[in-house]
């Protein structure tokens, strides 16, 4: 089996602050989910939805959430951030609790840095309103071995609870050797000063492999299975009042 290997320059963080499984990261909002469901139960038995004859269920079973949100893993940051924004055009400041550079034996860069305006801004028609204009590193103490035939995408995580930032994502290959988490991100605001505790997700890595896939386009006349599956497809998601997902599924494995 392929082996991605993700190595601290940092001694010890890979036990105190490692990169996770996306399925295991916890967010805040998922839980109040969880606990909504369990006091309300489907959404269709809240009173906006009475008497609609729709089966909304709950978001915190949504499969197209859950599932995404747990896609490849979480890299969170290892220690706090302070954050301080001085204006609009890019100026800030932070610190750590720690030197990290010196941690690493000069491996690691400053813990924020950043891409300078004309990298990105002036080029964009429509910049996120109220962002700084030059877009910040959050540079981690990670490299990443990135087995052949597989590359990496970086994204923000999926469905998190702290929207105070968006990772620019990008992609990471093997044939440029080892992969340096430094992760650029848009930060929204233009003022202020900001804690970034220590085990924040600050991005999600998914693997993929390098293949391609062929594609074609049909339309529901001359595709000859779209009537079926399209059937059988309503048939299993409406034969109960309460949607079993799982069977949905297990139907379709087998077939």
């Amino acid at each position: 089996m392929d082996n991605i290997k993700f190595i601290s320059v940092i001694e010890g963080v890979e036990e105190t602050m490692p990169i996770i499984p996306a399925s295991k990261q916890q967010y805040g909002w998922v839980k109040k989910a969880a606990n909504h469901l369990k006091t309300v139960g489907s959404l269709t038995e809240m009173e906006e939805y009475a008497n609609s004859n729709l089966d909304i269920r709950h978001t915190s079973k949504c499969p197209g959430i859950i599932n995404l949100k747990s896609k490849g893993f979480i890299v969170r940051n290892h220690s706090d951030i302070n954050l301080k924004i001085l204006d609009k055009d890019g100026g800030y400041e932070w610190n750590t609790p720690s030197n990290w550079i010196e941690m690493s034996d000069g491996i690691c860069e400053n813990t924020i840095t950043h891409h300078f305006e004309g990298s990105l801004h002036q080029f964009m028609n429509d910049w996120p309103k109220d962002t700084l204009s030059i877009v910040l590193k959050i540079n981690l103490p990670w490299y990443v071995k990135i087995p052949k035939g597989w590359e990496l995408i970086m994204v923000d995580p999926f469905y998190k609870d702290d929207y105070r930032f968006t990772v620019c994502p990008g992609i990471f290959e093997p044939e440029l050797g080892l992969a340096k988490l430094n992760i650029p991100v848009h930060w929204h605001s233009t003022s202020g000063e900001f804690m970034i505790k220590a085990g924040t997700p600050i991005a999600q890595l998914i693997p993929l492999r390098k293949e391609n896939i062929d594609f074609e386009l049909s339309n529901k006349n001359n595709d000859k299975d779209f009537n079926k599956e399209y059937r059988l497809m309503n048939l299993k998601f409406q034969e109960s009042f309460k949607r079993n997902y799982n069977k949905v599924r297990e139907f379709f494995k087998s077939r």
